[in-house]
Formats: C-alpha cells, sequence, structure tokens
C-alpha cells in the first residue's frame, strides 16, 4: 500500500523525473497528502474558486509566515529527522553532520560538502552550468516554454521580469532553462555562467507553490510570486538574467552579491529559505544549444534531476547582443 501511494504521490509532483546519470525515470518522494492537496486546490475548478477568493489569500499568507516563522524557531529542530525520513534526503551530501543544524531552516540552507560538484569544464566559461541540485527542463524559446510548460494565463516574459527590459526584441525570442527545487533539494543558488552582476532587484509578493501542479496550472506563478531578478554581463553567452522565484512556505529569496561583483559559473548568488522553490534562466535568442539530453527529455515532456555544476549547455560563439540593464 505504502509503494502504491509513493507512485500516485510522484505521479502528481510531475510527469516524469528522469535520473539523468542513468537515464532511467525515478520517482519524486513526496507525502500524499500534499500532492493530493496541490493538485485539488490549483488543478480543480473547485480550487480554482478558492484560489479567487481574497479569504483564501489571507490564510495562505498566513500560513506562509507561520511556517517561515516555525522553520527558524528552535523547536523546529525536532522535525529536521522526521522531514529529512520524508524527503529521503541523503544527509552524506551536507557540509555539516544533521546534529549541527539549530533550526530546521539552518538545514534547509545547508550548504553542500566542498568538492561533492565537480564543476563542468571548470577552464571553460564557454560551458554553461546548472545552478543547482534541481529538476530541470530546457526550451529554446519562450514561446515554447509557455505552450509546453509555464501554462499561467497572464504568464509573458515582461511581466516575468519586471520594468526595464526590452521585451519585444532581445529577450522575447530569449532561450530558457528552468530549474524547480523541491524541499529535499539544498536550496543554494549558484550562477550558471561567470560574469558581471549587472542588476539584483526584487520583484512578486505572493507565495504561491511551486510544484507541476502549480506551475501547469492557471495561476501566474512565476509572475506573481516574491522573486529576485539578476542580471549578468557574459563575454560567452551575452546578457543572461536568472529569475529566483520564491513559493510557498519559503520565507525569503535572499541575494548573496551586489550589483558590479564579478562572479565565476559555480559561484553562489542567493539563497532560498525554506519551501519550494524555481529557478528561471534565460539566454538572449541564439546564445547557447542546451545539451541534448535536457533537450530530449523536454521535449517528451519530463524534467531531468540534475545536480549542481553539472553542464547545462554552451555557447554557440554567433554574435550576441549584450542588451542593456533594465531599470530598477
Amino acid at each position: 500500500m505504502g509503494s502504491m501511494f509513493a507512485r500516485l504521490s510522484s505521479r502528481l509532483a510531475t510527469p516524469g523525473l528522469i535520473d539523468r546519470p542513468t537515464g532511467k525515470q525515478v520517482m519524486e518522494p513526496c507525502p500524499f497528502f500534499d500532492a493530493l492537496r496541490l493538485t485539488l486546490l490549483y488543478q480543480t475548478w473547485f480550487g480554482q474558486l478558492l484560489l479567487s477568493l481574497p479569504l483564501t489569500w489571507w490564510f495562505l499568507s498566513w500560513q506562509h509566515h507561520r511556517v517561515a516563522r516555525y522553520a527558524d524557531s528552535h523547536e523546529s529542530r525536532k522535525s529536521i529527522k522526521p522531514f529529512i525520513k520524508t524527503y529521503d534526503i541523503d544527509t552524506s551530501a551536507a557540509e555539516k553532520p544533521v546534529e549541527a543544524y539549530a533550526t530546521l531552516q539552518a538545514f534547509f540552507t545547508r550548504r553542500l560538502k566542498p568538492g561533492l560538484r565537480p564543476l563542468a569544464a571548470p577552464d571553460n566559461d564557454a560551458v554553461a552550468v546548472q545552478p543547482a541540485d534541481s529538476r530541470c527542463v530546457v526550451y529554446d524559446s519562450i514561446d515554447a516554454a509557455h505552450r509546453f510548460w509555464i501554462k499561467g494565463q497572464h504568464f509573458s516574459i515582461a511581466k516575468l521580469m519586471g520594468p526595464g527590459y526590452d521585451t519585444t526584441d532581445h529577450w522575447q525570442h530569449a532561450a530558457v532553462a528552468i530549474n524547480r527545487l523541491s524541499p529535499s533539494d539544498i536550496h543554494r543558488l549558484h550562477a550558471s555562467v561567470s560574469g558581471r552582476v549587472v542588476r539584483v532587484a526584487r520583484r512578486g509578493t505572493r507565495f504561491m507553490a511551486s510544484e507541476f501542479a502549480a506551475v501547469h496550472s492557471r495561476m501566474d506563478i512565476m509572475v506573481d510570486n516574491d522573486r529576485i531578478v539578476m542580471e549578468f554581463d557574459s563575454k560567452e553567452f551575452g546578457t543572461v538574467v536568472q529569475v529566483m522565484i520564491g513559493a510557498s512556505e519559503v520565507g525569503s529569496v535572499m541575494p548573496l552579491v551586489k550589483e558590479g561583483q564579478h562572479v565565476k559559473k559555480g559561484d553562489e548568488v542567493a539563497v532560498f529559505a525554506y519551501g519550494g522553490s524555481i529557478m528561471v534562466t534565460l539566454f538572449g535568442a541564439g546564445a547557447i544549444t542546451f545539451d541534448a539530453d535536457l533537450e530530449a527529455h523536454s521535449r517528451a515532456g519530463k524534467e531531468t534531476l540534475v545536480t549542481f555544476a553539472s553542464s547545462l549547455g554552451r555557447a554557440t560563439g554567433r554574435p550576441h547582443d549584450h542588451a542593456p540593464a533594465g531599470q530598477q
């Protein structure tokens, strides 16, 4: 019975998840009733009705802040081991032993052991890397991403990025990588490319869920949720924008770099507090060729389970624009 619920909850959590090293389909650990609740809330007419009511948003906001406060409290330490069991977390990857974390928040924002994730092509900045342990889909255009993955009824590249960007030209045909982080992942986010940090801006106010059921609903998760828009000027890729989107129960998205700072690919640039989250990386049209396995799985409607610092794609070497920085 337990295995049946595990398979069903995994199916509700993702349409299909491919383990990158083996190429085999795997299950995503997710509590059954959490997966069912999200499906009913975001994928049914009754759930859509509830989400149209101000009272629902008041309750979700209250719940968000309540969980965030608990995760920061010393009382939450007792929840760390049940959390590890629920999401089948490999604690050997953590920088410290489990007993060293004083709160659930401290464990959730843990770092990886140094050197555990080898950087793809460390001496070649023409190879972009995955920003986090996550589930990844890639598309060569925003239109394709909107057709196959992002189902928000009011989604647009202009709303995702916020004011100050030329979304009628440079970004309208951008290539996009979407990395979805589950509660089991380490929520330290990293630069996919080397370059100068041009812009760090906060957008959005809501905290809707980031799971598959929510992203594939009519709700505008990616343009309404609290998020950080971080722009990089890369010699190899031109202008690259990483949008870090908080989700339900995430206390905040905290940038760790400042405008004008130079970073190398794989450098830590932000951290998510407790909850799920999404990272969207935008490249100018024609600036990147995504890895073939990621493209194939995405075309099949499946996510790829990837590790931080593994390869995302390669710069094409074609002429590309360095889009002007937006105005905050």
